[in-house]
């Protein structure tokens, strides 16, 4: 069978900074979609979109079509950035590796995620420079400011994809808890049972995490 031939299109880039509410960044990102894909869709063609720059001189790039197949889409995450396929298990446990091994950074590190997570700066590279030394706490895993920047495009990618229900707040919490359980046979069932929100508040509860809602 003849492999799928297939059309990539690099769409303009897609900035995302500053306070700006979680409906403004769905809106903005939408209609680039549809501004740059319209008349251009097809079988076999990819969008491609850069967002980010990283320490290393690259550029993250999100493309689409996601796996859900409507506006979703797909961080790009690549081998060098230390978090595997960068998926959520994934940057999890990297977190989880994170505050093992540096307790203290690992506190401004979670700080630096929930400033992201409730939109309050979008901006990763101004969130960092509220948190010195923190890009060089850890020599393990992901590099913390590509970790952040992919972490902030999930984000969106729960908003857009989830809208109507608490995909934002679902990754934001499931780091949190994969990050500070502290038994290790719990996290093990967890990992197998967590399907949906309120399965993970369940295993939060277990261990005393509270919840943590997304702001506006």
């Amino acid at each position: 069978m003849a492999k799928e031939t297939k059309t990539v299109i690099t769409g303009c880039r897609i900035n995302i900074k500053g306070k700006l509410a979680r409906h403004f960044i769905v809106k903005k990102v939408v209609n680039t979609f549809i501004k740059s894909e319209y008349q251009k869709k097809g079988k076999g063609v990819v969008f491609r979109y850069p967002v980010e720059n990283l320490p290393d001189g690259q550029l993250l790039y999100i493309a689409r079509p996601g796996h859900k197949k409507n506006f979703d889409f797909k961080v790009e995450v690549l081998e060098n950035h230390g978090v595997g396929n960068g998926s959520h298990k994934e940057i999890a446990e990297d977190l989880r590796r994170k505050r093992k091994e540096n307790r203290q950074k690992f506190e401004d590190l979670l700080k630096a995620v929930t400033k992201i997570y409730n939109s309050e700066e979008n901006d990763v590279d101004a969130v960092l420079r509220n948190y010195s030394g923190l890009k060089g706490s850890f020599k393990k895993g992901g590099e913390v400011e590509s970790l952040l920047k992919i972490i902030k495009w999930l984000f969106i990618m729960e908003d857009i994809v989830y809208w109507d229900n608490e995909g934002r707040s679902f990754l934001f919490n499931f780091l949190r808890y994969v990050a500070k359980e502290t038994n290790e046979a719990r996290l093990k069932e967890a990992m197998e049972k967590i399907t949906s929100p309120d399965r993970l508040k369940g295993f939060m509860r277990r261990c005393n995490i509270e919840w943590m809602p997304c702001g506006k």
